[in-house]
């Protein structure tokens, strides 16, 4: 076999991967898809953080400063704010957040906390929010980090001794950016309208949040590898080396906009993301779906999938050890409107309508209206 022979296979095989990563990258990001990219791109790379502690929060509302106080936003079901929350939030269902009058009753100049049960919900509302323009933080492990009362929390919370205990891998998995990118479509022109008509589709089309660990274990190891979703650790390259789940791909949380990294995921297949805690792979779901892939995030992350504390890389949820901060039980608070300009995301008609709909005599005008239709 000559060496001139075997140069020539070679090269051959060189441009047959070139033309592959081509096939990828021959078609940049473009239309409404490209759109989306940048407004995700310009959070994810703000350098804003994904999470704030408890504590941090709690030190802020008893500084004696209620000027620097942030704006909060319970997330959770209406029936488990009116248990128990944290002082003075107001109630807006995760889901909700993108109707016009609820993003009218958040303010554009100050920093909104959102928190729901456990971090993962409110990991959404917090991405979605900043996507459309709001200063919004997520609350670390929800309601369940704030406080230790169960009937306030009103969902089961993160318990290290029953949680399970599944295998890890050391092998690293490569992907190839050989993807081409899923096309989104709201027939919208305007970026602003783009970005809200992609959160809007989301936030309304039932897809659940997370995925339990048990559930996606069994879809892992069910004999059928065709149903298998495409596994995404979000985590530092460090920590994914220690052990990640096998057959997962590693991309860093907040390059998940970069397009060489979109082009290694599938568009026609489930994408389960997982991150330490179900933080930040709550943000990649998030902008994922709103780019048209199907994706879901891995309820309690890693944590939630090894007992390894080597393996988690960043500490667990510990309910003997978290904090025991005061809540609120009182009637809930009349739901104030402070700010309306995430509105222009909608026709004017509705910001209007945010805006006013508190005037008794406008409000029983429009009801009377409906009435009569």
């Amino acid at each position: 076999m000559s060496k001139r022979w075997l140069l020539g296979i070679s090269l051959t095989v060189i441009l047959s991967m070139l033309l592959m990563v081509g096939a990828a990258f021959g078609q940049q990001p473009t239309g409404e898809f490209e759109v989306v990219r940048k407004a995700v791109e310009g959070y994810l790379t703000s350098g804003k953080p994904p999470v704030m502690d408890a504590k941090d929060l709690y030190q802020i509302l008893h500084d004696g400063d209620p000027a620097n106080d942030p704006f909060i936003v319970d997330v959770r079901k209406p029936e488990d704010y009116a248990k128990g929350r944290i002082a003075g939030a107001i109630n807006i269902l995760w889901k909700d957040i993108w109707k016009p009058e609820n993003l009218a009753k958040l303010p554009k100049d100050k920093k909104i906390v959102a928190y729901c049960y456990s971090g993962h919900t409110a990991g959404i509302v917090a991405t979605v929010l900043n996507l459309l323009g709001y200063d919004a933080i997520n609350l670390r492990f929800g309601i369940m980090g704030w406080t230790k009362k169960d009937e306030v929390v009103g969902a089961p919370r993160f318990d290290p001794a029953t949680q399970p205990d599944y295998p890890v891998s050391v092998e690293p998995k490569e992907a190839q950016p050989v993807h081409e990118f899923p096309v989104v479509s709201t027939g919208k022109v305007k970026e602003a309208e783009i970005v809200y008509e992609v959160i809007k589709a989301y936030l309304t089309s039932g897809k659940p949040p997370v995925m339990d660990a048990k559930d996606l274990y069994q879809i892992l190891h069910d004999g059928d590898p065709a149903n298998d979703p495409f596994i995404v650790d979000v985590r530092k390259p460090e920590d994914y080396a220690k052990g990640h789940i096998a057959g997962a791909i590693n991309i860093l949380w907040k390059d998940i906009w970069k397009p060489e990294n979109l082009a290694k995921l599938p568009k026609d297949k489930k994408i389960v993301a997982y991150c330490y805690s179900g933080h930040t792979a709550g943000i990649v779901a998030t902008v994922l779906n709103l780019l048209g892939y199907d994706a879901i995030n891995l309820r309690f992350g890693i944590m939630g999938w090894t007992k390894k504390d080597e393996v988690v890389g960043a500490p667990r949820f510990d309910p003997a050890t978290q904090p025991d901060y005061p809540v609120e039980t009182v009637a809930p608070p009349t739901l104030p409107v402070t700010g309306g300009e995430g509105s222009s995301l909608v026709p004017a008609i509705l910001i209007a309508f945010g805006g006013i709909s508190l005037a008794a005599g406008i409000g029983g005008l429009f009801i009377l209206r409906r009435r009569t239709r």
